[in-house]
């Protein structure tokens, strides 16, 4: 018990570089104390951006899965808190990227982003994600990219879109979200840590 509580002191003052350190090296202990460290500030910066209390704390939870996926391969980073937040932010963007149907998404993400922490860097990942899902959109099949764009474009609803286009609501549901199911195969793991790594050097 004695011994717990010396090591429990120990990842309580240890310094971010070492928590990194010992996490690379599969320490469970040193991320459970990151994510004490951290996690209320990351759910207060995403739920600024989402408004959505239960979306912000999936967020925050997969951030620090994505940091112990990556376990190992870390040695590269200056700011450990910066990386936990440009993952946060990259999956903030990514979650409203791919539900710009919705009400509750269409403020834009990347005005916040240029309001709150404006930079070249930030603008250049914007503009390649907007890029990158517009290439893809247009590789949907025709009636599948169509129902998707009255719904994201013109911000129809499913009701609106099945009587424009003569089908069913519950076809133009399953359109729908087969074309975003589509798109978030193409946000691959490769794409997020590439974006990660611009965010992170921003901060630098």
């Amino acid at each position: 018990m004695t011994d717990f509580i010396y090591n429990k002191y120990r990842l309580t003052n240890a310094t971010d570089s070492h928590l990194l350190n010992l996490i690379n090296e599969g320490s469970d202990a040193a991320l459970t104390e990151l994510y004490d460290r951290y996690w209320e500030a990351i759910f207060t910066y995403v739920v600024k951006v989402l408004k959505d209390e239960q979306e912000a704390s999936d967020i925050v939870q997969e951030t620090f899965i994505a940091i112990w996926q990556k376990r190992g391969d870390l040695g590269d980073i200056q700011s450990l808190k910066s990386y936990l937040f440009s993952i946060a932010r990259y999956k903030s963007l990514r979650s409203i990227s791919l539900q710009l149907s919705q009400e509750k998404y269409k403020t834009s993400f990347l005005q916040y982003f240029k309001d709150y922490d404006h930079s070249p860097e930030l603008d250049m990942i914007g503009s390649e994600m907007e890029t990158f899902i517009e290439s893809h959109i247009q590789r949907l099949p025709e009636r599948m990219r169509e129902v998707f764009l009255l719904s994201r474009k013109e911000h129809l609803s499913y009701a609106q879109i099945a009587e424009r286009l003569n089908i069913s609501d519950k076809t133009v549901k399953k359109q729908i979200h087969n074309a975003l199911k589509y798109l978030r195969s193409k946000l691959d793991e490769q794409h997020m840590w590439s974006t990660i790594l611009l965010f992170t050097l921003s901060k630098m």
